[in-house]
């Protein structure tokens, strides 16, 4: 860097001799020539720099565009790309509830099912057991009845001290045993 001190101290000396500040004095020459520079500077940086410079901003500008529409059309992908996420998340929440609710159903209606057999096979189981009791009561009441007979032929036999044939005393007393309950409804 130029030191500048020495400089303006030559020029504040040369202007004291005629008796004003250099720096502020008007010099024609040195105008023109200014000018001219500077016109000429301005067609070279025109010609030269400028075009240069603008296209390379145009060229930022449309590359920063370009950028902005991209990131625009990846953000709006990315939103339809959600919405169809968060369609298709609710598809299968909606899916998955239906399933639960089938499965529900099938379980209580398997559960119903069983319920319903289990009952049918008490009530069979029942029939079966009170079939069985009538019977094993039928056969106790005839065996019952075959000994009353018996017993009946000893006693009658007994007290008439006849004997009739054995057939005919078990028909006696059949069909008295027979009657019986009507003959205990007559007294």
């Amino acid at each position: 860097m130029v030191d500048a001190g020495p400089i303006l101290q030559v020029l504040l000396a040369s202007g004291s001799e005629s008796g004003g500040n250099p720096l502020l004095e008007i010099h024609p020459g040195l105008i023109i020539w200014t000018i001219v520079i500077f016109a000429i500077l301005a067609l070279v940086l025109g010609k030269f720099a400028w075009k240069p410079i603008l296209n390379a901003l145009k060229q930022r500008e449309e590359s920063i565009r370009e950028s902005l529409d991209k990131a625009d059309k990846i953000a709006a992908e990315a939103e339809r790309a959600m919405a169809e996420q968060k369609t298709e998340l609710n598809k299968h929440r909606q899916e998955m509830t239906e399933a639960l609710r089938r499965t529900r159903e099938e379980a209580e209606k398997g559960a119903q099912e069983l319920l319903e057999k289990a009952r049918a096979e008490a009530a069979e189981t029942a029939e079966r057991a009170r079939r069985q009791v009538e019977e094993e009561r039928n056969r106790a009441i005839e065996q019952i009845r075959n000994e009353a007979v018996d017993l009946a032929m000893a006693a009658a036999s007994h007290l008439l001290k006849k004997t009739l044939d054995s057939d005919d005393h078990r028909k006696i007393v059949s069909d008295y045993l027979k009657n019986l309950p009507d003959n205990l409804q007559k007294h």
